[in-house]
């Protein structure tokens, strides 16, 4: 993605003016690894209520207060099955279809962060669920399916 923009600066300031300062999240920071590169999958500190915005975005196919702030058909492309991988990964996002959360329906899917932290996205439920929790350790995971039935059996 670097290589499409004319200087650093432009793909620096791309994710804050396009995607986190339209959905509400201008405060969020989106670190660079070693090399100077955004790394999506980790690296980007922001709130709870930001990180929901984010699910919201997702739960709305991609439409944040009325406006398309993501490509027709990115949604679903994202939780797209990526071949050699039996479903426990969409193109960007971790997939439940191999039922590894069996609380959670196999249309649930997921970010799954540093340490522990998580956002569960519901698309039949219309819900998100945001865990910012630190479990640095496995043996100090947090129950994910336990979370995850307890929550749905509370909304239902």
């Amino acid at each position: 993605m670097r290589k499409r923009f004319n200087n650093d600066d432009e793909y620096y300031r791309f994710a804050t003016t396009r995607l986190f300062n339209k959905i509400g999240m201008p405060d969020a920071v989106f670190e660079v690894d070693a090399s100077g590169t955004q790394v999506g999958s980790s690296y980007i500190y922001a709130t709870t209520r930001d990180y929901a915005r984010f699910a919201l975005l997702y739960l709305n196919d991609g439409f944040f207060n009325g406006e398309r702030i993501l490509p027709e058909a990115w949604v679903d492309y994202a939780r797209t099955i990526v071949p050699n991988t039996k479903g426990a990964y969409g193109a960007g996002f971790w997939l439940n279809y191999m039922n590894d959360l069996p609380s959670a329906p196999t249309s649930m899917y997921r970010c799954q962060g540093h340490n522990g932290q998580r956002i569960f996205i519901f698309p039949d439920q219309d819900l998100a669920i945001i865990v910012l929790g630190y479990s640095p350790k496995k043996t100090n995971d947090m129950d994910f399916d336990r979370l995850i039935g307890d929550v749905l059996k509370a909304v239902e």
